[in-house]
């Protein structure tokens, strides 16, 4: 490597498809990159390297940030959203000291020494904080704080969350499906929100996985909340959290510092132990047997005996790095870096091209990894054996039980470490040593067999997962088939209803028209019946009954008094007016017959008497005449 000026430096090994490990624009065949230093870092004093999903970025002593990788979304902060294949400075954040900063998946944040909080990137279920869902190509400060200072920020896949160094401690903001925000709920905020439970409690770590969150806080105790799928919250079940709830688990371990990753969780003590739970194939705990979701917090028996400074946890992946500066990993086999032959996936194996190299920080992105080589730094914590680093390297102080117990591990050994400013050739530079030893072919074809082994078993498991899915995709076919069916008979159903309707409402109407037209008849009929009555007893005005067929009884009563009429001569031509006039009166039905008001002279009484037989015989020939204007039959002689 020659001759460098700082310390410090960043080594990458993983993917390099969207240029996140910084390295140029490499051809597709050497994009799985092993360990190696990144050359354009060489001359930065690098103090912090962080990792998103296929981006990456580092902090240098002077506060200056770089971003390279993936920009689609603009969480590069280079006002645009095109890939970046080196590191580049963030020209809109250098008038300011950053102190961090932290990824997401397509998002990232960064804290100002003066406690200032910047975001950027995608802005989607408002993880950035700005009270909208845009999405911001340069860093933007984040106004509802800036009254605040915050000390510490963790970006997740969705959602945010800040440790303010004053009380209320601990906001987050983002996506709250599954209660990851913590609020009690599954509201978006689009704006930091403080969260309640934490009222009154100093928080001094947080970290955002996938779809969970966890704090640590007074007396170590570890809390976490939001989706518990795999068991990752570490309460024993599956089940969704949307309050902070304390792992009962951990309680009495003095937890320093969590990691998470989309499904799998992992925790630091002060005494370096790590445990981790969740998801299986990427906890460690493969080297006790066959490995399975673990829903409360395990042990990694594989590093009992190594005290653990710092954790990381990638997408299907886990780092260590230990307080002698060595790196250990495990999960995805193509982004943990091992290059010797027999490397179990899923085992925790120490990357020995790393070792002696001073790592002093790791982190792991999707499938990507940067680690910090920092000679100074590894010397400066080894004179601080009665305290432990978390994960922004702040040294806390352990009771005397404690410190008593780390001292009786092994004396860790600078011997051999390079600490002044030259860094000897690397494993990783063009035809360099591991272990102190030319790499021979026969390690070689062995490493390459057991890399080709890896990939067989993956394959393997990537063809009974399409397999299990296309069992689903079936059964969900056959399903969708069903409904449709279903849809279809409920479409004839509806067709035929629409049909019932209109026939009944054609049936109707014509009913309807049908009963008009027999009450115009009905009524035309009785208008003639009437006016052949008038016409036929040849008296004044006869008024029309109403058409309603209980008149005929009425009718039937005026027939009747008619024909019950003696054959007498009346007194007078009044008398057999008088007599048709009652008769029509006692129809009943509102009928009457008016009789003429004409009065007879006394003086004519003689001459009505004389044609009294003539009277009486033209009443009879009425009255015969009624009847079969009634009956319908013929008139009688």
């Amino acid at each position: 490597m020659g001759q460098s000026s700082t310390t410090a430096g960043a080594v990458v090994w993983g993917s390099s498809e969207h240029g996140q490990l910084g390295l140029g624009s490499l051809p597709a065949e050497d994009r799985a990159v092993a360990p190696r230093l990144l050359e354009g870092l060489r001359a930065v004093p690098v103090k912090q390297v962080v990792c998103g999903a296929n981006f990456s970025g580092a902090v240098t002593e002077g506060g200056e940030v770089y971003m390279w990788g993936y920009g689609k979304d603009g969480q590069l902060g280079h006002g645009d959203t095109k890939d970046v294949h080196m590191p580049r400075a963030l020209r809109s954040l250098q008038s300011k000291v950053i102190r961090s900063v932290s990824c997401g998946e397509h998002h990232a944040a960064a804290v100002s020494e003066g406690g200032a909080l910047f975001t950027w990137g995608r802005g989607q279920n408002g993880r950035l904080g700005h009270g909208s869902t845009d999405n911001e190509l340069l860093p933007k400060a984040v106004e509802l704080l800036s009254g605040h200072a915050v000390a510490s920020v963790a970006c997740g896949e969705f959602h945010t969350a800040c440790v303010l160094q004053s009380a209320p401690h601990v906001y987050t903001w983002g996506l709250g499906l599954s209660g990851r925000l913590g609020h009690g709920d599954e509201s978006d905020r689009y704006s930091p929100s403080f969260v309640e439970a934490f009222t009154g409690m100093q928080i001094f770590a947080l970290a955002c996985g996938g779809h969970h969150t966890a704090a640590v806080g007074e007396q170590c105790q570890v809390m976490t909340w939001g989706g518990g799928a795999f068991g990752k919250l570490g309460h024993g079940n599956r089940l969704a959290q949307t309050t902070p709830k304390v792992v009962i688990a951990l309680q009495g371990k003095r937890v320093v510092q969590v990691a998470l990753g989309p499904h799998h969780s992992a925790a630091l003590t002060q005494r370096g132990e790590v445990f981790t739970w969740g998801q299986a194939g990427r906890l460690g705990h493969a080297s006790q047997g066959a490995e399975v979701d673990e829903m409360l917090p395990r042990q990694v028996a594989a590093l009992s005996h190594v005290a653990v400074a710092q954790i990381s946890c990638g997408h299907s992946h886990c780092a260590a790095v230990t307080e002698t500066g060595d790196v250990w990993a495990w999960g995805s086999a193509r982004t943990y870096g091992h290059t010797e032959p027999g490397a179990y996936p899923n085992v925790p194996t120490m990357i020995k091209v790393l070792t002696g190299k001073a790592i002093v920080h790791v982190a792991c992105g999707v499938s990507h990894n940067i680690a910090l080589s920092d000679y100074r730094r590894l010397q400066a914590r080894a004179g601080h054996r009665g305290g432990r680093s978390d994960g922004e390297d702040r040294l806390r102080s352990t009771p005397d039980g404690k410190k008593e117990a780390l001292e009786s591990r092994p004396a860790v050994t600078l011997k051999g470490l390079m600490l002044d400013t030259t860094i000897h050739k690397a494993p990783w530079d063009e035809g360099g040593e591991r272990d102190g030893s030319p790499l021979s072919s026969q390690k070689e074809t062995a490493f390459l067999n057991s890399e080709l082994k890896s990939y067989q078993e993956q394959t393997l498991r990537l063809a009974k997962l399409l397999q299990e899915t296309r069992t689903k995709l079936e059964t969900l076919q056959n399903e969708n088939s069903f409904l449709k069916s279903e849809l279809e008979v409920m479409h004839q159903c509806s067709n035929d209803a629409d049909e019932r309707l209109d026939t009944l409402r054609r049936h109707f109407n014509e009913r309807l028209r049908e009963m008009e037209r027999r009450y115009n008849d009905k009524e035309r009929s009785w208008r003639e019946t009437f006016s052949r009555l008038r016409s036929h007893l040849g008296v004044g005005a006869v008024a029309e009954p109403s058409h309603e067929e209980d008149d005929t009884p009425g009718l039937a009563m005026l027939e009747e008094e008619v024909q019950n009429q003696e054959p007498t001569a009346p007194a007078s031509g009044e008398a057999a007016g008088a007599a048709a006039a009652a008769a029509v009166t006692a129809m009943g039905s509102g009928a009457r017959l008016a009789a003429p008001e004409t009065a007879v002279p006394a003086e004519a009484g003689a001459s009505t008497q004389a044609a009294g037989a003539g009277a009486t015989s033209g009443a009879r020939s009425r009255s015969s005449g009624l009847g079969a204007l009634f009956t319908g039959g013929p008139t009688a002689p």
